[in-house]
């Protein structure tokens, strides 16, 4: 059985499919994992990297099924990257887009509707104009 879109990225990809297609432009979709988000794990985690890199992989990889088979006439690019830097990635991806579609994704504990910093070093450096998705209030509550 295929693993099953996270639920607020499948939403992002959705507003991006539906803005790709208004703009009769196609999607790509843009999964960027920092290897260091955990570093005290990261020791741990170093001889299972290649199985969390892929579970990201199959989770981008059935977002963009979804968004393929919802919208069929669109032309879906999914790509994943491991980075040190997910705003430098995101930054660069924005030099070559006409919009970027983001969605919000806090670590547990934040309160208040803050920016991360991913999305923050987007605003004030992307070189298109940025949709931002939040998360709903349901997933900030089950998050904490």
């Amino acid at each position: 059985m295929p693993p099953r879109p996270p639920p607020h990225d499948l939403d992002c990809a959705r507003y991006g499919g539906r803005e790709a297609e208004l703009r009769t432009a196609s999607l790509r979709l843009l999964h960027v994992w920092n290897v260091l988000q955990s570093v005290g794990s990261v020791v741990t985690m170093l001889d299972d990297i290649e199985d969390i890199a892929g579970e990201h992989e199959r989770s981008l990889t059935a977002v963009a099924e979804q968004v393929r088979h919802e919208f069929p006439d669109l032309n879906v690019e999914a790509d994943a990257a491991k980075s040190m830097s997910v705003p430098a990635v995101l930054v660069e991806a924005s030099r070559h887009a006409d919009l970027l579609v983001m969605g919000g994704r806090r670590s547990p504990g934040f309160i208040g509707r803050t920016l991360g910093r991913a999305t923050h070093s987007l605003v004030h450096h992307a070189e298109c104009p940025v949709l931002l998705i939040p998360r709903n209030d349901t997933e900030h509550r089950g998050e904490s």
